[in-house]
């Protein structure tokens, strides 16, 4: 009996082969589409996810308080946060301390010279918290001795390619400090998954005695591996109290030092913090992914059901005479999903094929290239199946249940497909089709929108025709060799102007002091980014003062004076920035206080994604602690090549022995909003697909409306109607339907968008002709599907459809 369903199936395909065609690349492409999409959010969910004890592995993140008003928040930790806890609190099992204070350095192997940015200090407890596996070395040997390094596979391929790297001395350096390491273990390389990504681990007995501890430092990424049971929030609870004891008691003396524990597997997914230096996903953006992926198989199911439904008066004599001889109405149902059994299950062979062939295509789209994550996932197995059954019964249950539901005397009347009873629901999900794409494009708009006004916002800073070079490292004393450097440079008509500085716009300035004003109340001190600069600073990037004047040569005891940007006067209590002129500021760890001479424009330092921050601008040398990592050039003219030979030539004079590198500013800012402009790229495709797929379901029901409407449309032209008179006949439903799909999906919208606009701190306006602009575009489209079933009804010869009456 089931072999006779799938028979007639099978043939009831192959009546209409056009309209079986576009159900089953349209379910095809839906669903081919959907894993992809679904196998990329699955891969962002499952970060960190590795591990045996991930269920209790924390970040410690640092957290201040004024009162109840959280004041900074920092994805890292000092470096002495993760001793006191486990020392002074019950519950922890274990920690380790991952130091990131000094990610980028040059790493030399006899003539090899690489400057590489995964660099972190770490100890032997890495191996017990994490599950990182040791390809070479024995274990237990493993970070436990000063000047001790493991690398990952890859770094040993690039500096070891033939030869055993156990036991070679690797040289890391940066500025004037050279350090050997020995290469005692070779780790695997670590998971794509994982936002624990370094290709070196230097042993944190290598770091010098009062950085181990030291609490004023906060660039560590600090672990706890907490006892089973444990609760989170009682370490959280019991922090202040060890910060108390353990912090020097005259810094930030106003704020409690608070410590935010954040489960491992939900680091990867939350709001990037400052001195995070990891990429981080945006769960948001995944949320929409999955909306997306829903919305897209849905419309094939529907354009299955339309399409099902609409050609119900073709089987309705069918199905009336089979009741009549005694059919039972279960035998109807069993017919109609064994037929969507089929369809779906052809429609799943195509999308395994589509698949291998959009997953290139796909991966370039995203950035990542993930291979099928989850393939190897056996939910994905049992929910895919799960879904094929839903799709199923949805796709072939609702058809049935509408077909059984009719009597026999209408269907052999005639009437059956004038009666509604399929029609009402058929246009229900033709306007959520319709109100779907309507919501992603008009999205897409606004994406759009957004990105574009991010990147053509006034910056206040100008970042145009400037090349940035990376610090030299070199064994004499480097910051005499770069001044020298830069000066000789700026002697070059190449070069409008030259600066030496710890940070260029684009990026955080991450280095913090607690400063207040002198004969402030100590609990006014406050936190400010430390920015060192030279006198060429703020002509360079043509920075705006608004009061008072930038640091100049000739003016004697410079380095005694500072300057403030706009964001800080509030911080510091001065009400305007006039005012702010000759106020004397005391800075961390410094006993003489300094003189505001000047207050800058407030820019955009980084994206506009963030807002203003409060920065001080000393001169370079003045703080230590502050090290100079960039030579800004600004150029007369676009002519790269020629100024970038000139500019290394002098550095294979002044520094033969360091890697040359370098970047354009203005492409450097701009990658910012990379993460961005790729959402926006993905949802704009997917938007495309999915009312392509809507589009391809419409112009499938038009035809076969079309079909069905020959003799009505002979009538209606032997009576005088004209071409005109045809298309609207045609057209007035489909508007109807997307004006009602306009009225519901804008709303949503206008929710949704403003919800994502939210995250910018600089953000566009949502603009109503957007959405007048999607109803239209939508119109056009539409009317454009089924215009060409229109016209060839409204031309054809009324005598072809009426000769038989």
């Amino acid at each position: 009996m089931y072999l006779h369903f799938v028979k007639m199936a099978f043939r009831n395909q192959l009546k209409n082969k056009l309209f079986s065609l576009v159900n089953i690349l349209g379910l095809a492409l839906g669903i081919a589409v959907s894993v992809l999409i679904i196998n990329y959010v699955s891969f962002e969910f499952s970060f960190d996810r590795m591990h045996s004890k991930g269920d209790r592995i924390y970040r410690v993140e640092s957290q201040f308080y004024e009162g109840d008003q959280l004041t900074d928040d920092w994805g890292t930790s000092s470096f002495g946060y993760g001793k006191a806890i486990a020392d002074e609190l019950s519950g922890v099992e274990d920690y380790v301390r991952i130091g990131v204070q000094n990610p980028e350095q040059t790493v030399i192997y006899h003539e090899k010279r690489l400057r590489e940015t995964g660099i972190a200090y770490t100890g032997p407890s890495f191996f017990s918290v994490f599950d990182f596996k040791l390809k070479e070395g024995n274990l237990n040997d493993q970070l436990t001795r000063p000047n001790t390094i493991v690398i990952t596979e890859s770094a040993a391929r690039n500096f070891f390619p033939n030869e055993n790297p156990i036991g070679k001395l690797l040289t890391f350096a940066s500025g004037s400090n050279f350090q050997e390491c020995e290469v005692t273990g070779v780790l695997e390389d670590f998971p794509l998954n994982s936002h624990v990504r370094f290709n070196y681990l230097i042993s944190y007995a290598t770091l010098p005695d009062w950085m181990r501890e030291f609490w004023l430092l906060h660039e560590a990424y600090t672990y706890l591996l907490l006892a089973p049971g444990k609760n989170p929030q009682d370490i959280e609870a019991g922090f202040p109290a060890v910060a108390d004891k353990y912090r020097p008691t005259d810094v930030l003396s106003n704020k409690t030092w608070a410590a935010k524990l954040t489960p491992l597997t939900d680091i990867h997914l939350t709001p990037q913090k400052q001195y995070e230096r990891e990429t981080k996903g945006n769960r948001r953006s995944l949320y929409t992914l999955i909306v997306i992926a829903i919305v897209i198989l849905l419309t094939a199911w529907i354009n299955y059901i339309n399409l099902t439904t609409a050609r119900s008066m073709e089987r309705a004599k069918d199905v009336g005479v089979r009741k009549v001889s005694g059919a039972h109405r279960i035998q109807l149902i069993r017919q109609y999903l064994a037929e969507s059994w089929l369809v779906n299950l052809t429609a799943v062979v195509f999308a395994v094929l589509l698949i291998f062939l959009l997953k290139p295509l796909f991966d370039d789209l995203t950035g990542e290239s993930i291979g099928f994550f989850i393939f190897h996932e056996p939910v994905f197995w049992l929910t895919s199946v799960a879904i094929l059954l839903l799709g199923v019964f949805l796709s072939g249950f609702y058809p049935a249940f509408v077909m059984t539901q009719v009597k026999p005397a209408i269907i052999l009347k005639g009437n059956y497909f004038n009666s509604g009873s399929a029609g009402m629901m058929r246009r229900v999900l033709v306007v959520f089709q319709f109100a779907a794409a309507l919501f992603l494009i008009c999205g897409t708009f606004i994406v759009y929108k957004q990105v574009r006004f991010m990147q053509r916002q006034e910056l206040g800073v100008n970042i145009n025709q400037t090349i940035v070079l990376k610090f030299p490292v070199s064994r004499e004393n480097v910051n005499d060799a770069v001044a020298r450097f830069a000066e000789n440079l700026r002697e070059e008509q190449a070069f409008s102007s030259v600066t030496v500085t710890d940070a260029v716009p684009g990026m955080e300035v991450a280095f913090y002091a607690s400063n207040r004003l002198q004969g402030a109340p100590v609990d006014q001190y406050r936190l400010y980014e430390m920015m060192s600069v030279d006198y060429d600073f703020f002509n360079t990037f043509k920075l705006e003062m608004v009061a008072g004047r930038s640091f100049q040569r000739g003016f004697g005891n410079e380095p005694s004076n500072l300057l403030v940007n706009e964001a800080a006067l509030p911080l510091l209590g001065i009400p305007t920035a006039d005012e702010a002129i000759g106020k004397m500021v005391l800075l961390e760890g410094e006993a003489e206080a300094v003189k505001i001479i000047g207050v800058v424009k407030n820019w955009h330092q980084r994206g506009l994604s963030n807002g203003y921050t409060p920065i001080m601008f000393i001169l370079n040398g003045r703080l230590g602690w502050v090290p100079l990592k960039y030579i800004a050039l600004k150029t007369s003219s676009a002519d790269y090549d020629t100024a970038i030979q000139l500019i290394k030539d002098r550095w294979n004079v002044y520094f033969p022995q360091a890697s040359f590198d370098y970047f354009f500013l203005d492409q450097f800012f701009d990658n910012q909003y990379k993460a961005d402009r790729r959402f926006g790229r993905i949802v704009s495709v997917f938007t495309g697909l999915a009312f392509l797929i809507s589009m391809l379901g419409l112009w499938a029901l038009a035809a076969f409306t079309a079909s069905k409407k020959v003799k009505e449309v002979g009538v209606r032209k032997v009576l005088g109607a004209n071409k005109h008179h045809i298309f609207y006949l045609f057209s007035r439903e489909i508007l109807l339907l997307i004006l009602v799909a306009l009225l519901i999906a804008t709303p949503v919208s206008i929710w949704v968008m403003n919800n994502w606009l939210a995250n910018f701190a600089f953000r566009t306006e949502i603009s109503y002709w957007i959405y007048a602009v999607g109803g239209l575009l939508t119109i056009l489209v539409a009317l454009a599907t089924i215009s060409w079933q229109s016209w060839r009804a409204a031309v054809r010869n009324p005598v072809e459809a009426l000769r038989y009456e």
